[in-house]
Order: C-alpha cells, then sequence, then structure tokens
C-alpha cells in the first residue's frame, strides 16, 4: 500500500475509533454487577432505556459509516474526473497504477514507436503517466528541445562544411602560391641563363674585337720598329756622306778652284796683284770654312732629324704598346667579370631556389597546420554532434516513452488517481469492516465501484435502518 493510502486509512480508523468513544460516553451509565450464578444485574436504568439507548448509538454509528462511505464515493469520483479516465475508472486506474509500476511499460511503448505506430498509441494499454497540463508542457518542451537539436545537428554540418572549404580554400591558395613561386623560378632563371648568354656573347665580341685590335697593334708595332731599323740604317748612310774626311775633300775641291783663281791673279802684271792674291786666297779660304761649316750643319741637321725620326717611332711604338697593354688589361678584366658575372648568376638561381624550397617548406608546414586545424575542428564538431545526438536521442526516447495523452483538463495521473481510489476505497472497506465486526444492522448503499476483492467478499450482511 502507497503512503497516501496507508495514511488515509489510519486516519479513517482512528474517526471511527473517536466515534465510538464519543458514543459510549454520551450513553447513560449503566452499572453491571455479576451475580453469583453468573448472570448480569441491571441496576437503575431500565432495560427498554438500555435497548433505546443502544438503538440510537446504533443509528449514529450507521450515519456517520454512510457519511464517510458517501465522502469517498465523492473523492473516487473526484478523482476520476481530475484524471479523466471516463467509465470504469477505478478499474482503469487500478490497471494502469500497476503498469506503470512495472519497467515493460516505457519499453513496450518505445517499442510501439519504432514500429511506426502512432505517437501516443501505447501498445502496453491506455495509461497516461501525466496529467494533462504537465503532459502537453512536456510534449511541447520535448518537441522544442528535438527541434532546436536537429537544428543544432543541421548547423553543424553546416560548420563542417564550411570548415572544409575553408580548409580546401587554404590549401589551394598556398599550392597556387607555391606554383606562382615555382614558374617565378623558372622564368628567373631563363632570365638569368638569357641574360648569362648575352654577356657571354657580348664578351666574346669584345673579347675578337680586342683580340683583332691587339694583332693591329702588334703589327703596327713591328711596322714601327721596323721603320726605327730603316731610320737608323738612312741615318748612318746619310752620315757616312758627311764624316770629316769626305767633308774635307769636298771642300778641298772648292779650295783647289779657288787657289787657281789665285794662282791666276799672282801670275797677272797688274801692280795690284799682291792684293788681289791675297784677297783671292782669303776668299779660298773664306770658301773651304763656309764649305766645312755646311758639312756640320747637314750632320746636325741629320742628326736632328732622325732623332726626331725615331723618337716620333718610339712614340708610336710606346703608345701602340700601351694600348696593347690596355687591351690585355681590358680582356683580363672583362674575363674577371664575366666569372664574376657567372658566380652573380649562379648565386641568384641558388637564393631564387632556395627562397622556393624555403616557400616549400613553409607551404607544407602551413598545410600541415591547415590540416591538424580542420581536424581538432572537425573533433571538436563529432564532440559537439554526439553530444546532440545523444540529447535528440534521449529527447526522442522521452517522447515515446511519455505515453498516451491525458485529457487536457485532467489533474491527476493514473498513478495518482489510483492512490487516490485505493485511499478512499480502504476507507470504505474499513468503514465497512468496523460496522460488520459491531454487529449493527445497517444499509451502507451498494458497494463502491472499484471496491477491493475484500469489500466484495466481506460476507457482512447489512440491512436498511
Amino acid at each position: 500500500m502507497n503512503k497516501i493510502s496507508s495514511s488515509k486509512k489510519n486516519a479513517s480508523v482512528k474517526t471511527v475509533i473517536n466515534i465510538l468513544s464519543v458514543l459510549s460516553l454520551a450513553t447513560p451509565s449503566v452499572s453491571f454487577a455479576e451475580s453469583s450464578t453468573g448472570g448480569i444485574t441491571i441496576g437503575t436504568r431500565s432495560a427498554e432505556d438500555v435497548a433505546e439507548s443502544k438503538k440510537a448509538r446504533e443509528r449514529s454509528e450507521c450515519n456517520q459509516a454512510r457519511s464517510e462511505i458517501s465522502s469517498a464515493k465523492n473523492k473516487i469520483a473526484e478523482a476520476c474526473r481530475k484524471a479523466g479516465l471516463g467509465s470504469g475508472c477505478a478499474e482503469k486506474a487500478q490497471a494502469c497504477s500497476e503498469t506503470l509500476g512495472t519497467d515493460s511499460f516505457d519499453t513496450t511503448d518505445a517499442i510501439g514507436t519504432l514500429m511506426g505506430l502512432p505517437a501516443g498509441s501505447n501498445i502496453g494499454g491506455s495509461c497516461p503517466q501525466m496529467n494533462g497540463r504537465d503532459y502537453y508542457d512536456e510534449k511541447k518542451r520535448l518537441e522544442t528541445e528535438i527541434k532546436d537539436t536537429q537544428k543544432d545537428i543541421a548547423e553543424l554540418a553546416d560548420d563542417e562544411a564550411e570548415i572544409k572549404e575553408t580548409f580546401n580554400t587554404t590549401i589551394q591558395e598556398l599550392q597556387q602560391a607555391l606554383t606562382d613561386a615555382q614558374q617565378e623560378l623558372e622564368e628567373t632563371k631563363t632570365s638569368l641563363d638569357e641574360q648569362e648568354r648575352e654577356k657571354i656573347s657580348e664578351f666574346q665580341a669584345s673579347q675578337n674585337a680586342a683580340k683583332e685590335k691587339l694583332r693591329e697593334y702588334n703589327s703596327k708595332i713591328i711596322s714601327l720598329r721596323s721603320e726605327m731599323t730603316n731610320a737608323v740604317r738612312e741615318k748612318a748612310t746619310k752620315m757616312l756622306e758627311l764624316t770629316a774626311e769626305t767633308s774635307k775633300y769636298a771642300c778641298n775641291q772648292e779650295y783647289t778652284k779657288a787657289a787657281e783663281s789665285y794662282g791666276k791673279v799672282n801670275a797677272s802684271s797688274s801692280g795690284s796683284h799682291i792684293s788681289k792674291a791675297k784677297a783671292q786666297k782669303a776668299a779660298a779660304l773664306d770658301a773651304f770654312n763656309k764649305c766645312m761649316n755646311r758639312f756640320q750643319q747637314a750632320r746636325i741637321s741629320l742628326n736632328e732629324q732622325s732623332a726626331a725620326k725615331m723618337e716620333s717611332i718610339n712614340d708610336q711604338i710606346r703608345n701602340a704598346e700601351a694600348s696593347t697593354d690596355e687591351l690585355n688589361d681590358s680582356l683580363n678584366l672583362a674575363s674577371t667579370q664575366l666569372d664574376q658575372m657567372k658566380a652573380d648568376t649562379t648565386k641568384r638561381k641558388t637564393q631564387a631556389e632556395k627562397k622556393v624550397t624555403d616557400l616549400m617548406t613553409l607551404t607544407q608546414n602551413k598545410m600541415q597546420a591547415a590540416q591538424e586545424n580542420m581536424q581538432t575542428k572537425l573533433k571538436a564538431l563529432a564532440t559537439k554532434q554526439q553530444s546532440y545526438t545523444e540529447a535528440l536521442n534521449r529527447a526522442n526516447n522521452s517522447l515515446m516513452t511519455l505515453g498516451p495523452a491525458p485529457k487536457r483538463g485532467a489533474e491527476y495521473t493514473s498513478e495518482e488517481a489510483s492512490s487516490e481510489i485505493s485511499a478512499q476505497t480502504e476507507i470504505i472497506e474499513d468503514v465497512k469492516a468496523n460496522i460488520a465486526s459491531s454487529g449493527i444492522d445497517c444499509y451502507l448503499g451498494e458497494a463502491a465501484k472499484g471496491s477491493s476483492k475484500r469489500s466484495r467478499s466481506s460476507g457482512s450482511k447489512t440491512g436498511r435502518k
């Protein structure tokens, strides 16, 4: 027996005991004395008074019992009304209470839902688990929770798609950046190779031109040195013509001619031949001296001209040799510059390749980081989805196990109605049992619907009083 039934039963028993106590106090006092033969002697009151008092007490007890039974029946009817169980309320309430008290109810109803039965079509019976307000509030709450949870799960799918799209976009951007860098590397290498070829071509052209110029200068130097040799030879040849003996020989000839004129003057008969002869001799000596002076001047002039010519040739040779040295220096410098240019080209290629290599490493790290980030987010989404799914399953299970829908105005559940009906039925049974045990002939009306077997089989005889 539940707590409600036990408490109400005890209350009813106490009520009956109190009534009996009050009636006993209200009954006129009667003294009884036991005779020596075992009989009872009535004292001051007559037997009629005692009988009438007993009948009054029995009527009061009977009326009180009928009142309690009527009150219990009214409460049973009120419980049925509040439970909304309709006809056969007491039997339905008791059956539902027994069904709801087992572990098979929720499982049975859940199986029925999974089998495709309409919501609230409980295959285990038609026993609502809640009153009307609680049922529909709970149903609305669960339906809202299911709807919101389904929306959350759908949003998780959108979040997952967005995460994957972001990841794919990031990967594509990184791959595109790497592809652009690799293309730029190839263009840089092609450009550097082309520049190197142009530099080499220019170097070779300048080298060829410089070599050609060197050959010209070398040829010129050889020619100038040949001219120098010829100039020296020519000077030597001309100096042979202007030696002291040659000049004396030539000048002696002029002196001889002048001396012949002097002899002719000396042999003449002219009175002034002496003075003329002296003048002629002086003229002959002067001619000789002038002749020797001409030779001297010629030698000086030849030396000066030869020296100037050889100096000019030497200057040209030195200039040609200087130009040759400059060309050689230029060739060597150009070769060094070409080597430096090749080294710079190689360095720039290496730097460009390193840049791409570093970018590849960085891109790989970024891709790995993006993948790890995506996996972390997807894992978090999976955790959320599992949580939402579990919440959705719980809500669906709760919705499936709500049981049949009670009437919207139902204030009691079947179990609550059953407890109330059981309690009031116990009160009725206790009152009838007390009347029966007291031996009072009392009509208590028809047995309450839903009364226990004990009440139906009590066997108490009742009569209208």
